[in-house]
């Protein structure tokens, strides 16, 4: 009886948090395989540490604008295009704060490298949409400070 075929361990998303940036790592030699400047939460909405999985992946997601004191009072949606704060990508892998936390693209790139966010990892919109096509649904995702 043959033994069932071992599969290749699968790329992994190393977020550090100090350093502003996401790596795409190998699964197997856990080499760097790309790596993204992003922006990261900002107090008191920092982006959580620890071990996750991509748990939603979305392509041209819509924006639903609410209270951040209140994420049950939805103001509106923006729909997908150049003035959406997701930008072209969603990746959500987190909920913290009441909300869905996750890697998506920004209008404002200029941003990139700060703590700003409410928790969300922001990237380039041309970043997220190769990132997005280069990882899957559970897809591993670690968060380090």
């Amino acid at each position: 009886m043959q033994a069932p075929a071992q599969s290749e361990p699968e790329p992994y998303l190393l977020l550090r948090l100090k350093e502003r940036r996401l790596y795409l790592v190998d699964g197997k030699t856990h080499a760097p395989l790309d790596s993204f400047r992003v922006a990261v939460g900002r107090p008191p909405y920092e982006t959580p540490t620890g071990r996750f999985q991509v748990i939603e992946m979305v392509e041209n997601p819509e924006f639903v604008r609410f209270d951040w004191n209140d994420p049950s009072r939805v103001f509106g949606r923006i729909p997908p295009g150049p003035n959406n704060p997701l930008g072209r990508r969603w990746i959500g892998f987190a909920e913290a704060y009441g909300w869905a936390i996750g890697f998506h693209g920004t209008p404002k790139p200029e941003l990139l490298g700060q703590a700003v966010s409410h928790g969300c990892v922001r990237m380039h919109n041309d970043d997220v949409v190769r990132l997005y096509d280069r990882i899957s649904l559970g897809t591993t995702v670690i968060v380090e400070p």
